[in-house]
């Protein structure tokens, strides 16, 4: 069996975490992609990141979070014509959290200034090693070089996370489909389902399951669980499941990308998507979960 290495490629993140009062709290790397990727690196996994920041204080600390995860930045480039990418997080006053309680922006609460940067310089060599290996790639965005990047590697299973209308809304819906095509699991946010369809003109998420010929889509709904849509025995199967226990959240930040990162892993380990598959990986991601929203912040 080859070796199985996980990868993402995109801009360096850094979250900043600011109570209501807009007093900065806390700081670490952040972003969907590179939250999976810290968090399998966590699990035990070889990861590697493919990615750029700035030549700043704020791309220091998010590479050197992924660093202590243990995953690989050798193949993250420091730009000095660019800020680090900033994501926003102001938390509530009120101490029951809820699934959209927790206000993110690309907006500075201090300065007002738009503190998203993305970059078209991302790295694209690829190592001569991964020819060796499965490759897991994992992507929150969809610009055309992380199109390139994709195309670049073989021995591949593409897993996507699409959660943010922003960040699909200006392509082409031929784009978009060619794009979806090169995945085999993909997660969507339920608060996206609608917009996406809607541009993509697809009636439901089975017509879209059935065009993209996924192995397992996800659609999470915070607290109320989650629907995962696979085949069996050819004919494509839906099953809703609710996790059995519910906790107070401090932050519900990382709890997508934690229960997505859990899915990953089983998935590359497992030999086919099936109901048993759903059930005792469902168990292992909700309580992944609960360890990451018991505390501020999107990592543990």
């Amino acid at each position: 069996m080859k070796e199985k290495i996980f990868v993402s490629h995109a801009d360096i993140i850094l979250d900043k975490i600011y109570d209501s009062n807009f007093k900065l709290i806390k700081q670490d790397g952040g972003g969907c992609n590179w939250n999976n990727l810290y968090n399998l690196s966590l699990l035990g996994e070889k990861c590697y990141a493919f990615g750029t920041a700035g030549n700043d204080e704020e791309g220091k600390i998010a590479i050197e979070s992924l660093k202590k995860a243990g995953v690989n930045t050798d193949n993250v480039l420091i730009d000095n014509n660019i800020a680090t990418a900033i994501m926003n997080i102001i938390m509530p006053e009120n101490e029951a959290i809820g699934d959209n309680d927790v206000f993110h922006t690309w907006y500075s609460p201090i300065t007002n200034k738009n503190t998203m940067h993305f970059s078209d310089n991302l790295p694209l060599y690829i190592p001569k090693d991964f020819n060796d290996k499965d490759i897991y790639i994992i992507l929150d965005k969809f610009e055309s070089i992380n199109f390139d990047f994709i195309n670049r590697i073989k021995n591949k299973k593409v897993c996507l996370d699409v959660g943010d209308d922003e960040f699909i809304e200006y392509y082409t819906n031929q784009y978009l489909l060619n794009f979806f095509k090169t995945a085999k699991l993909m997660q969507l946010n339920c608060n996206i389902c609608d917009y996406l369809f809607n541009k993509l003109k697809i009636k439901d998420e089975i017509e879209f399951f059935n065009l993209l010929n996924l192995d397992l889509m996800i659609i999470t709904k915070g607290k109320k669980g989650a629907r995962f849509i696979y085949r069996k025995n050819g004919e494509i199967s839906i099953i809703d499941k609710v996790p059995k226990i519910i906790v107070d959240a401090v932050d519900t930040s990382g709890a997508g990308d934690a229960f997505y990162s859990i899915f990953i892993r089983e998935y590359a380990y497992s030999d086919m998507v099936d109901e048993d598959f759903i059930n005792h990986t469902f168990d292992k991601a909700n309580q992944f979960s609960r360890e990451v929203i018991s505390q501020v912040g999107s990592r543990k």
